[in-house]
C-alpha cells in the first residue's frame, strides 16, 4: 500500500496539515511538509471538499494511522 496513489477528498484543515478521506470511513493525514513544495497555510493550498490525489507514505496498523503526501501526488 505504501507508494500507492489514491483519490480522496479533503475533510478537515488543522494546524499540522490536512485530513483526506481516501475510502469510506478511512482518513489519513497529509502533514504540512507533504502538502506542497512551498510552505504556506493549508487553506492557501486546499479547501474542505476538494478532490485530491495523494500518495500513501506510511501505514501503521498498530496506531491505526495513515500518512499521506499531496506533494508526491502531483508527479
Amino acid at each position: 500500500m505504501v507508494g500507492q496513489k489514491l483519490l480522496g477528498q479533503v475533510t478537515k484543515l488543522v494546524p499540522i496539515g490536512v485530513f483526506v478521506e481516501v475510502a469510506d470511513g478511512i482518513e489519513g493525514l497529509v502533514p504540512l511538509r507533504e502538502l506542497a513544495p512551498r510552505r504556506g497555510e493549508p487553506s492557501d493550498i486546499v479547501h474542505v471538499g476538494d478532490a485530491v490525489t495523494v500518495v500513501v507514505t506510511e501505514v501503521s496498523r498498530e496506531r491505526r494511522r495513515l500518512a499521506l503526501s499531496l506533494r508526491q501526488g502531483f508527479s
